[in-house]
């Protein structure tokens, strides 16, 4: 029997993100559960002789001493890691561990941070293999290989060392039919500590009905998913609700791009909810020119409390320089409709984008404000790897050097992100940041409205503390 053990890292050494840390504190928002490690996990489990489990070291709150207790008492023969740009200290310093307690360990890392740094992850000794891409299909061939002692070199989609030579064996192609997916192994994490503050109810999880965006956002940072829009049938989609409620879960958030792209299947899955009677709190996000009143109304009956739109900026120009494609009236009729539903909002908003000057960004602020939606989340603008932002940096010389290869190539905890600083200096953009923030959550209707959303006094002790943070540190 081969011992796979799959593991979400602690963010233990995480880098520093351009956001407040309170708004990007699991302890004050919520927890959710690793959910491409859960996929993996779940196709993992359909490879005969092997026998899979998972580690969220977030939620657990497990520091290293506690990770290698826990892989010597598991022995595992495979240790896979999901490793993302801002916790690849940790994914890296997980692997170290996982050698230290065996070195004949096979030790694999995947997700969006290896798709586009695939080889300069695998330079670290304590890597044995990373996955290129989306990688169910692709990890569960490097575990048919390992179990009947195959070369790797069959297994498509990865890069992996052979007496210290790197070999690629090329890219994968995306998976058209994700019906064909098995659900998720929520089964294998600690259901009921799952929550969020935007839930109704608890414990909560994550699902994802559609993978790819046909968009052109030029600050997208999720190229690995494709351009092209693959979506779950409605059944299917249903079906693993079903599943998940049955389990005990009883509040969703759903984690596509663009949940309401395809607004015949939203309708479909929103009667087919409605038909088995599920009682769930669920939100989605969404496009603002992806909705109108009647599906709102539609999604309201079947339980969606909430949804996110990006909004990104309160100014028509530079709307148009983020390539957003959406208008003002379209943002205002969203979060309208929505308030006269009854569903929630939050919008997602980006301070110092490209051309941007201070009034614009003023107008920004004043704008979610109109809006009135029950959350924002602020973030000042930042080029990531692979996204159209950052090869603008170099283009117009705001980017000096390709910093996030150096950080991935020797990664330091002290690296912090480099943001968008053409107008302003990082002081002065941290400044609008506080000042967004500030001033969007003081309004006494904002205070109101959370305070009578309150139902428990866990719920106000944790809405009290946010509030504290956010407004006065």
């Amino acid at each position: 029997m081969l011992k796979v053990l799959l593991i979400d890292p602690p963010r233990l050494n995480r880098i520093t993100t351009n956001i407040p840390e309170i708004v990007d504190d699991p302890d004050g928002i919520g927890y959710y559960p690793p959910l491409g490690l859960l996929y993996i996990a779940g196709m993992a489990e359909t490879v005969p002789g092997c026998e899979v489990k998972v580690i969220d070291a977030t939620v657990d709150k497990l520091n290293y001493a506690q990770i290698e207790e826990l892989m010597r008492r598991e022995s595992p023969d495979v240790v896979g890691i999901q490793a993302m740009t801002h916790t690849l200290i940790d994914a890296l310093e997980t692997a170290k561990t996982a050698k230290r307690v065996n070195k004949n360990i096979h030790v694999c890392l995947g997700g969006p941070h290896i798709s586009i740094y695939p080889e300069e992850t695998l330079n670290f000794p304590e890597v044995d293999s990373v996955v290129m891409g989306e990688g169910e299909y692709i990890f569960a061939d490097l575990l048919r290989a390992i179990i009947h002692g195959k070369d790797l070199s069959s297994v498509k989609g990865i890069m992996f060392k052979n007496n210290g030579k790197v070999i690629s064996t090329g890219s994968r192609d995306l998976i058209e039919n994700l019906d064909e997916l098995p659900f998720p192994a929520r089964h294998l994490t600690p259901i009921n500590k799952y929550w969020s503050i935007l839930s109704r109810f608890s414990p909560v999880t994550t699902i994802i009905t559609s993978r790819g965006c046909p968009y052109k956002c030029i600050f997208c940072e999720r190229p690995h998913l494709g351009k092209k829009f693959r979506f779950r049938s409605a059944d299917n989609v249903v079906n693993e609700l079903q599943a998940a409620v049955e389990s005990g879960i009883k509040g969703f958030s759903f984690y596509d791009d663009t949940f309401t792209l395809n607004r015949n299947r939203v309708h479909d899955i929103c009667d087919d909810v409605i038909k088995r009677k599920l009682n769930i709190s669920w939100s989605i996000r969404a496009r603002v020119d992806s909705v109108d009143e009647a599906m709102l109304k539609k999604l309201k009956s079947a339980g969606c409390s909430s949804i996110h739109f990006g909004v990104e900026s309160g100014n028509p120009d530079i709307l148009r320089v983020l390539k957003k494609d959406i208008g003002l009236d379209q943002i205002k009729s969203a979060f309208y409709w929505s308030r006269k539903l009854g569903i929630k909002t939050l919008g997602y908003f980006m301070l110092g984008n490209p051309t941007e000057t201070r009034d614009q960004i003023l107008e920004t602020i004043a704008f979610a404000k109109k809006l009135n939606p029950d959350y924002i989340h602020v973030s000042l603008t930042t080029p990531f790897p692979g996204t159209q932002l950052y090869r603008m940096g170099f283009e117009k010389g705001v980017l000096k050097s390709d910093y996030w290869k150096e950080f991935a190539c020797k990664p330091d905890k002290k690296f912090v992100p480099k943001l968008w600083e053409e107008s302003f200096s990082e002081e002065e953009l941290q400044k609008l940041l506080t000042h967004a923030y500030k001033s969007f959550y003081s309004q006494p209707r904002v205070i109101l409205r959370q305070l009578l959303a309150v139902r428990s006094i866990k719920g106000l002790r944790r809405k009290f503390n946010m509030g504290i943070r956010l407004l006065f540190k």
